[in-house]
């Protein structure tokens, strides 16, 4: 039996410890990420014994200057999880994390698109011209996969794999989310499943909508669509904490178990206050008179 080399830089180590665990492929993506950019920074190739705290700050320091401080810690996160890996291993120290650079966060402000904006969106995925890859005209690719994003709540990830069999005849499912294992319900509206319906008669398949790209490509004619749409600039993540705000509003409470997470990810991540209203007190409205008498009431 052939024996490879123990690996010397991050790089090399990244390449065993995908094979060695069961990881999503968006994982090793992110890692893969944080090491191009760590090495690029460093001219080189970062080698695994010499990695400690200083060089780690170092670089996300430098980091921080050009990107959001959530995008910051989530490449340092990368980072740590592949050097602990690696201790464990003993191919290196162990990070002691504390003394990794501090990445401070601001509270987030959670932006999504209304019902409106996304009726904006379908009305403009009609105007679409050509054939999708997958052998749907992309006005109805695109049409179903906004229909099943807003009813679901699911993330793109999950959208793009998701099965036909899975979708029960009323348009039940449930499913295990692929980010974070968690089961998410959902139930397709009667104009989704019909639209779904008519779909696999002119394109029989085994996925709901499959997408044979790349994410970037998606992105760009997402990107496209929005802007013919005429709605604020915003990414396939709007639509998810939409549909979560809109059952929020509906039923209080309800909104993090549409999406699949716990009520306080849900208030920190997903929630659009501006929709569902809660957690903006208001003061009672001001109504002065003319000749200075206090109104009644």
């Amino acid at each position: 039996m052939i024996r490879r080399a123990r690996p010397e830089t991050l790089r090399e180590y990244l390449e065993d410890y995908q094979l060695q665990r069961d990881i999503r492929g968006g994982t090793v993506r992110q890692y893969r990420i944080a090491v191009n950019l760590i090495d690029r920074w460093a001219g080189k190739p970062v080698r695994l014994d010499e990695l400690d705290e200083r060089l780690a700050s170092e670089w996300l320091q430098a980091y921080s200057a050009t990107v959001a401080p959530h995008t910051v810690r989530a490449k340092k996160q990368s980072l740590l999880a592949l050097w602990r890996a690696a201790s464990d291993e003993g191919l290196c120290d162990e990070p002691r994390s504390r003394r990794v650079r501090r990445v401070r966060l601001p509270e987030l402000v959670v932006v999504a698109w209304t019902k409106d904006e996304v009726e904006r969106l379908l009305a403009a995925a009609a105007t679409l011209p050509r054939w999708h890859r997958c052998g749907l005209r992309r006005s109805v690719w695109w049409d179903l996969a906004i229909r099943v994003a807003w009813d679901s709540g699911i993330r793109w990830g999950d959208l793009v794999t998701l099965r036909v069999d899975q979708i029960g005849p009323d348009g039940a499912c449930t499913l295990s989310q692929s980010k974070t294992a968690k089961v998410s319900a959902f139930r397709l509206s009667p104009s989704t499943l019909a639209a779904l319906r008519a779909s696999l008669e002119a394109c029989p398949r085994k996925l709901v909508c499959p997408w044979p790209t790349s994410p970037e490509t998606f992105r760009d004619q997402m990107t496209r669509l929005v802007a013919k749409a005429g709605i604020r600039p915003g990414t396939w993540k709007w639509i998810r904490r939409g549909s979560g705000s809109d059952v929020e509003l509906q039923a209080r409470g309800l909104g993090h178990r549409h999406l699949g997470n716990t009520p306080e990810v849900f208030r920190a991540s997903y929630e659009d206050q501006t929709i569902t209203g809660t957690g903006i007190p208001t003061p009672r409205e001001l109504r002065p008179t003319v000749d200075g008498t206090p109104p009644q009431g």
